[in-house]
């Protein structure tokens, strides 16, 4: 190299005045708010240790800004990149949570035999003989309840009766199939429903 060509080159030790001071500026916004940029990221992400990484993560990107003077507003740019990093972390653990599901999702197994099957039909149809013995108030609060997703309150208030009376509705009725269930007979399974 001729003497010229090296006066063009800049010195490899000193940093250009731009970046130093931009340098000085993400220390002093460090210092000033790290405390309360993690209190901010802890609303948000819930976890200490996850809140100190989203910050340094955040600082990182600050620094490695490739024009930093063009932003004014130091603080609200890092407190707004903080809260993206936050975000896109949220973002993947959900994705990340999905794939799990579905990596680890395994078809069910119908390991029921064939006398199970049919148990299971007589069952059902006891079950379905018990609701018709039920008074017509009592079965309606059951299948209301247990088939149709409705609340207490909206079954007290289509029946016309107070919600402490819809409790002792579905409770007789759920205790009166299973006793027939068992295979107690209707009168037998009234009187076992009374001595509960």
């Amino acid at each position: 190299m001729t003497p010229k060509s090296q006066d063009k080159l800049p010195p490899a030790t000193e940093p250009p005045a731009e970046s130093a001071n931009h340098a000085a500026a993400i220390a002093r916004l460090i210092e000033e708010h790290n405390s309360v940029l993690r209190a901010f990221l802890m609303t948000r992400v819930r976890d200490e240790n996850e809140a100190r990484e989203i910050a340094q993560e955040a600082y990182v990107q600050m620094l490695q800004l490739d024009r930093p003077g063009t932003i004014s507003f130091l603080r609200a740019y890092l407190f707004k990149t903080a809260a993206n990093i936050a975000l896109n972390r949220s973002r993947q653990r959900r994705t990340r949570a999905v794939l799990d599901v579905k990596a680890n999702f395994e078809p069910p197994i119908n390991d029921l035999t064939p006398e199970r099957w049919v148990l299971a039909d007589e069952e059902l149809a006891i079950v379905q003989r018990a609701l018709f013995e039920l008074p017509p108030k009592c079965r309606r609060a059951f299948v209301l309840y247990r088939f149709m997703d409705w609340s207490q309150p909206e079954i007290a208030n289509d029946l016309k009766v107070q919600e402490r009376m819809v409790r002792k509705y579905l409770s007789y009725a759920g205790t009166y199939c299973r006793q027939r269930v068992l295979g107690y007979s209707a009168e037998e399974a009234k009187a076992r429903v009374k001595d509960e």
